[in-house]
Parts: C-alpha cells; sequence; structure tokens
C-alpha cells in the first residue's frame, strides 16, 4: 500500500523532481553562447534549465513559466530577448543582446551590456583615418547596426553593413564591401561568426591592406589592428551577479542597464 502512495505522489507532481531556478533561453548553440553560460555557471550555482530556440519552430515560454515558476529567466542574445517579451511578472536578465533599443523597456528587464560604447568604436576608427566602415551582420543585430550607423555618421563615418543569414554567406558579403570600405569592423554576432568567418575577415583584411577592428584580442594574432576584448566568462559573471541581486530582493527596474566589466576593458592598437 505504502509502494502505490509513493508511485501517485511521484506521477502526481513530475515537476517536482526537475525543480529549477532559472529558466535559460538562448538564441541556438554556439561556442560563444556555451563559454557565456559556463562563466554563468561558475559564478552562482543555480539550477538551471536550458532551452535553445533553435531547436524549436515555435515554443510558449509563458506556458512553461506558468507550469514551472522559475524564479529568473536568462535571456543570451536577441532573438532569446525578443522572446521574452510577452513574460510579465517574472524578471528576465538579457545579456548578449547588443542592447537591443526599448524605449519604454518593461520593469522586470535587466540587461547587461556587452560592448563598449559605439561612441568609443567611432572614435578608434576617427583615429585610424577611417571614412567608411564595412562589417557583415545577421539580421539579429539590427538594432544595435542602426544605433551605431547614426553615432558614425555624426562622427563623419558611414558604415556599410551587408547583412548574412548564416557564416557559409560571410565570405560573399565580404566581398560585397569592395571599394565601399576603408577599415573592417567584426562584431560578436553568433548567427554567422565561427572560426572560419574570422579567418575570413582576417584574409580580406589582408588581401585588401584595410585595418581591422575585432571583439577578440585573440584576433590580433591574425591580423587585426585593433580590439575592443570582450570577456565572455566575465560576462557569464555579470549576468549570474545581477540575477543574484534580483532574487535577493533588488528590483530589476532598478538595475535596468549593467555596463561592462571586464567584457569590453579597452582597445589595443597594434
Amino acid at each position: 500500500m505504502l509502494f502505490s502512495i509513493i508511485i501517485v505522489v511521484i506521477f502526481a507532481f513530475p515537476g517536482v523532481s526537475s525543480a529549477y531556478d532559472i529558466l535559460v533561453v538562448q538564441d541556438q548553440r554556439s561556442h560563444i553562447y556555451d563559454t557565456l553560460l559556463h562563466g554563468f555557471g561558475n559564478s552562482r550555482h543555480f539550477k538551471e534549465r536550458v532551452i535553445v530556440l533553435q531547436d524549436f519552430a515555435e515554443i510558449d515560454l509563458v506556458k512553461i513559466i506558468r507550469e514551472d515558476h522559475p524564479a529568473l529567466v536568462l535571456a543570451i542574445g536577441g532573438r532569446a530577448l525578443a522572446a521574452t517579451r510577452m513574460i510579465r511578472q517574472t524578471p528576465v536578465v538579457s545579456v548578449f543582446s547588443y542592447g537591443i533599443a526599448m524605449s519604454n523597456p518593461p520593469p522586470n528587464l535587466a540587461q547587461v551590456k556587452m560592448l563598449a560604447p559605439v561612441e568609443r568604436f567611432a572614435s578608434l576608427f576617427h583615429a585610424l583615418g577611417a571614412k567608411r566602415v564595412g562589417t557583415v551582420l545577421s539580421n539579429t543585430a539590427s538594432s544595435y547596426a542602426a544605433k551605431a550607423s547614426e553615432t558614425f555618421r555624426k562622427a563623419g563615418i558611414h558604415l556599410v553593413i551587408r547583412e548574412a543569414r548564416n557564416p557559409g554567406e560571410v565570405a560573399k558579403q565580404l566581398e560585397a564591401l569592395k571599394d565601399t570600405a576603408d577599415a573592417l569592423w567584426l562584431l560578436p554576432d553568433p548567427a554567422v561568426v565561427t572560426s572560419e568567418t574570422v579567418e575570413a575577415f582576417a584574409m580580406y583584411s589582408m588581401r585588401h591592406h584595410l585595418p581591422l577592428v575585432s571583439f577578440s584580442d585573440a584576433h590580433l594574432k591574425k591580423g587585426a589592428a585593433a580590439a575592443f576584448a570582450i570577456d565572455l566568462e566575465d560576462l557569464g559573471k555579470q549576468a549570474a551577479e545581477t540575477a543574484g541581486r534580483i532574487m535577493a530582493g533588488d528590483s530589476p527596474e532598478n538595475i535596468q542597464e549593467i555596463p561592462p566589466g571586464r567584457s569590453a576593458s579597452g582597445s589595443i592598437v597594434r
């Protein structure tokens, strides 16, 4: 009789054994996201459930939250942030979202910035003497690109953007930049950045004698002229600290934008 009762309890409450603190929603599978999430997990020992949007044609996050009751949602990437916009009550920490512009950000959202201010990039390109800066991005980064375009324009620099839907299109879009750019800008767009596309940027830069500004100082060895280095582990730690503050009682509304720490700690110019 006791054995039967135990079985009934287990099947009646299937979520009890898989309870978690944080629902992690990320755009896709990427080594960039893996490194960031590793930093997140090492900083605080949360119980997590990870959902990769790439694996689903559609998914109802509101229903999942209603059924699972996580304390917080961690949105990694621009698509993940967009997917959480219908979540009203549960706190959301966003990271690696290119600082997607929101005129009225919801009070349950806190954003960890991943890049140095656009003005610093504009100053760097100005110092390099570039009047036309070329880059290849996915539409995930469109909001950041729009802000950068306006800031660069005010600095007398034209930002030339070519769109790629996947890493395989990057080389072709780089060739489309021929004769339209004085410098190249490689941004950490997980939808298009792989070791092969980094190599493509480096080779195009050398072949056409264009200075390349990258997001990683490791790319200096490949010929980049400068880098605003992003420490992905540190970015994950910042997200974890922000999540910890919210779970301890701080309101996301009071910490809506967290500036990058070591995540964008300065330029290295060759």
